[in-house]
């Protein structure tokens, strides 16, 4: 699930101060900011910025992951918005075909016409 875009322009000497949300918390927390980067084990340090002691070691490939980090602090999303952009991904990725999230699409306005009645 690493994007083209992350491939090409964030390079780990990039990463210096970065901002990152994690989807799930966690120790507690969504929101972290870069504090070292280990470029031997490949390992970046990561702080909680409302509780600066609570530290997280991820690899490069982790926090480059849509499914565990998203760039930037990001408020919450609604579930719709997160279900199409999922979607969308796994079609990208080739994870499932047109065809596939053509039924997806069909099986959501269907339900959502049921709804109504």
């Amino acid at each position: 699930m690493i994007n083209n875009y992350d491939k090409k322009y964030n390079k780990i000497v990039k990463l210096e101060k970065s901002k990152w949300t994690s989807i799930k918390k966690v120790h507690g927390w969504k929101h972290y900011e870069v504090k070292n980067i280990d470029k031997k084990n490949n390992l970046i340090e990561l702080f909680a910025i409302c509780d600066k002691s609570k530290r997280v070691f991820v690899s490069k490939r982790e926090l480059k992951d849509q499914s565990h980090w998203a760039r930037g602090w990001s408020s919450k999303k609604s579930s719709r918005d997160d279900f199409n952009n999922s979607l969308k991904d796994q079609l990208v990725d080739g994870n499932i075909t047109w065809k596939q999230a053509q039924n997806e699409v069909k099986q959501i306005v269907r339900r959502k016409r049921e709804r109504k009645k």
